[in-house]
């Protein structure tokens, strides 16, 4: 069945900006594609565990050698990577924390990336899915601003779903999300209204 992966990494609940446009996003896709099922992993209310030893160990031994546990770990990680390869479009909603990607996210990526099953640059083990990444940022790290090159969530995340096989990754931005919360940034409110807009406008576009 054709289903749309939808991974959520946020914790701010409906005070979310990337969940807000996840939501447009979805009910769009659900308007456009009323046969095509979405499956959501929600990784605050079921986070995916760290990469550990008996995970790994499992994972590159013979499965007649595996204790209960790595057994039981290796599980998981198989049935999370064929969720994903067996997704026909995937949507990821995310905050950047400290220029980079919540821990959370973080954990389930290292849990994808196997090369042989997902992530080694062969077709068998590589995606089709078109990816759409949805991240809201504290503050502007565009050309010309004062931290411009600190984020590293976009290019991270763009190289990570590239090199699992997509084709189509997209990644869109809704800046300035500390306006109205951190001291010093009143004058920006204009700034971060507009962005947030057009971050809607290029989400819609974005969906079949």
């Amino acid at each position: 069945m054709s289903y749309l992966l939808y991974i959520s990494a946020s914790p701010q609940g409906e005070r979310s900006v990337s969940r807000s446009l996840a939501n447009e996003f979805l009910a769009k896709f659900s308007t456009n594609n009323p046969g095509v099922k979405i499956v959501e992993r929600d990784l605050i209310s079921n986070p995916v565990a760290h990469l550990d030893g008996e995970t790994l160990g499992a994972s590159w031994s013979p499965a007649d050698t595996h204790t209960p546990s790595m057994a039981a770990k290796l599980k998981d990680r198989m049935e999370l990577i064929n969720e994903f390869k067996g997704a026909s479009e995937i949507l990821v909603s995310t905050p950047m924390w400290n220029w980079s990607v919540p821990s959370v996210l973080k954990a389930y990526i290292d849990q994808l990336v196997f090369p042989g099953k997902l992530g080694g640059g062969n077709p068998n083990d590589s995606i089709s899915a078109k990816v759409t990444v949805l991240a809201s940022q504290g503050g502007s790290y565009a050309p010309g601003t004062p931290k411009e090159g600190w984020d590293f969530l976009s290019g991270y995340l763009t190289k990570v779903f590239t090199q699992l096989g997509s084709k189509d990754v997209e990644v869109i931005l809704a800046e300035l999300n500390y306006v109205g919360m951190v001291p010093g940034m009143e004058d920006l409110v204009e700034k971060k209204l507009a962005s947030f807009a057009q971050a809607q406008e290029k989400t819609k576009l974005r969906v079949a």
